[in-house]
């Protein structure tokens, strides 16, 4: 058994994140309480012959989150003696190998490509077969909790439980990626100093928005209700915004600076509202208001290209095939109308 806590360097998906190895081990007892750094008190036990079993622990640590990769080299099942995570979420990241987890009735294959997020208060067992090789990212739950209130401006009234399968998602594993890339940046900081320090809170309020605001949990409903009770104030807003300016150029960025949200939340707001965005529905104010001016021209040699160009729209067979679309006829029949009416 080796414990040195000798610098050692994490790999993950072409990232090398500078850590310490604490735990080199190619006994199966002693590795028992090796793993406690991590899970607490454990049972370990090899379950079939074939393979070199070798635990191994690199760690890398960044205030309430951590990074940690753990592999045994043989089949190996793991159970804490808590029957649970003691005070804190895992997010599983397989990097080669097979295992599965349970967590209460639920079984949770893991491979690349197939993560996992795991919950404290349930109980937790963990069967890694051979060659399995992982990297877990650590959340304390005190923290997460604070986070939540946070993100969510209200406290957590009942325990935190997250679904144990990872959605399938281009852009939460995106978000993972771009986390481990923060963390490799994060760790050449020297420990202690106050530029890692800031740096690893910035990583440890990344890893709890992600946590919260895309992966499925008990709690979520109530950003998502939240979501939808403020769309309509912000979408006032914004339309009120939008028609003192009916006839400017108007940016999406510009709105959502005057609403004082971000764009992502404009459009979200105006999707959920409208079932269009910001400015389609802008465009839309625009080809009503034309509509007025034709069907009660002010003067008699006004032009279907005198009331484009007037809402903003300085392609005028662009407008007339707009305008066709959402009235059913050409800007010039609604003029000649009025003009014979």
């Amino acid at each position: 058994m080796r414990v040195s806590s000798l610098p050692s360097r994490i790999e993950y998906a072409g990232h090398r994140i500078a850590g310490l190895r604490l735990a080199d081990c190619r006994d199966v007892d002693q590795s028992n309480e090796l793993s406690a750094r991590l899970f607490g008190s454990a049972r370990m036990r090899r379950l079939r012959a074939g393979g070199a079993f070798h635990f191994t622990h690199d760690h890398v640590p960044f205030g309430a989150v951590s990074f940690d990769r753990m592999s045994w080299g043989a089949h190996t099942a793991l159970v804490p003696k808590a029957e649970a995570l003691p005070g804190y979420y895992l997010v599983n990241l397989p990097i080669r190998g097979t295992a599965r987890v349970r967590q209460d009735s639920h079984v949770q294959p893991l491979a690349h490509g197939t993560c996992g997020v795991f919950s404290p208060l349930r109980s937790f067992e963990i069967e890694a077969y051979e060659g399995f090789d992982h990297l877990l990212v650590r959340i304390d739950a005190a923290f997460l909790a604070r986070a939540w209130q946070g993100i969510s401006g209200r406290p957590l009234t009942a325990p935190l439980f997250f679904d144990s399968a990872m959605p399938d998602s281009p852009t939460l594993a995106a978000s993972w990626m771009s986390l481990v890339t923060l963390g490799e940046s994060v760790a050449r900081l020297p420990l202690g100093t106050a530029a890692r320090e800031y740096a690893q809170s910035a990583l440890s309020a990344s890893v709890a928005a992600v946590l919260l605001t895309q992966h499925p949990h008990n709690h979520r409903f109530l950003l998502e209700s939240d979501a939808r009770a403020a769309a309509p104030r912000l979408v006032r807003l914004a339309e009120e915004f939008m028609l003192q300016r009916l006839r400017e150029p108007v940016t999406a960025d510009e709105v959502s600076i005057a609403c004082g949200v971000s764009r992502r939340s404009l459009f979200a707001a105006f999707q959920a509202h409208h079932a269009t965005g910001p400015i389609a529905w802008l465009r839309q104010r625009r080809l009503e208001a034309a509509r007025a001016l034709l069907e009660k021209p002010a003067r008699g040699d006004l032009r279907v290209a005198d009331v484009a160009l007037e809402l903003g729209f300085f392609h005028v067979g662009e407008f007339a095939a707009a305008y066709g679309r959402a009235f059913g006829e050409s800007p010039s029949v609604t003029l000649r109308r009025a003009r014979l009416g």
